[in-house]
């Protein structure tokens, strides 16, 4: 019979080994990529430094309000815009 330790071990091993199975072609495929990026640089096909389309994206637009706007709370009782330092509406004295 087979004790609960050998039988443990024996599952944490072939999940190992099929993470390692799985893993190796994606490694592989970076390697790869990388050793052609750096067969084009050094060629001058491409800059060291390239951006990415994707991630090269500024700053989002800032919104229209001002900032004192912005820090305002809005009661949920009556809608009314309220200074931050307060703690009960300024309209309908509701709790913030």
């Amino acid at each position: 019979m087979v004790a609960p330790g050998q039988l443990y071990a024996a599952v944490i091993l072939v999940l190992l080994l099929f993470a390692l199975g799985v893993s190796i072609p994606v490694l592989a495929r970076i390697f790869r990529e990388g050793l052609e990026r750096r067969r084009k640089w050094k060629n001058g096909e491409i800059e060291r430094y390239t951006e990415d389309e994707e991630y090269d994206r500024g700053p989002a637009a800032p919104l229209e309000e001002d900032a004192a706007e912005r820090t305002r709370l809005t009661c949920r009782h009556c809608g009314a815009k309220n200074d931050p330092a307060f703690r009960y509406c300024g309209r309908c004295a509701a709790p913030l």
